[in-house]
């Protein structure tokens, strides 16, 4: 997990959320995931298919369940990043039940830069890295 976090936003758990047990389905939290990435980069005033021209692709999810989260409960999804590489990074979540203060999950997606019109993977564009810089400098 980074330092600190550079965007939150909470979601409310639905009914369709659930599964069979009654409690957050592992593809519901998933969907909560990319929506979280999804409106971090909205703050940030991007979309995953242009970031300064380029586009953002996962290439990996690690998900850390640690306790349930039921209908109705109020999740806490922050968002922060860490991990730079020369095509990419690792964009954190940390999820908590605001109820019980207790985190839900903790989880990780890389992502790479990638031009669409070459389909290749591109560098990190440095507007960007130093964007997130200047974001997390103002954080602490």
């Amino acid at each position: 997990m980074p330092e600190q976090f550079l965007f939150s936003l909470q979601r409310a758990v639905g009914i369709s959320d659930l599964n069979y047990a009654r409690h957050l389905d592992s593809v519901s939290m998933v969907q909560i995931i990319h929506e979280a990435r999804l409106q971090f980069l909205a703050h940030l005033g991007f979309t995953e298919a242009n970031i300064f021209g380029l586009g953002m692709v996962v290439t990996d999810l690690a998900v850390d369940y640690q306790s349930e989260s039921f209908a109705n409960d109020v999740l806490n999804i922050e968002v922060g990043v860490g991990r730079f590489n020369r095509y990419g990074c690792d964009i954190f979540y940390q999820i908590t039940n605001t109820a019980l203060e207790r985190v839900v999950c903790s989880a990780q997606t890389g992502i790479v830069f990638f031009d669409f019109d070459k389909h290749k993977i591109a560098l990190i564009p440095k507007a960007f890295s130093e964007l997130l810089e200047k974001l997390e400098s103002e954080a602490v």
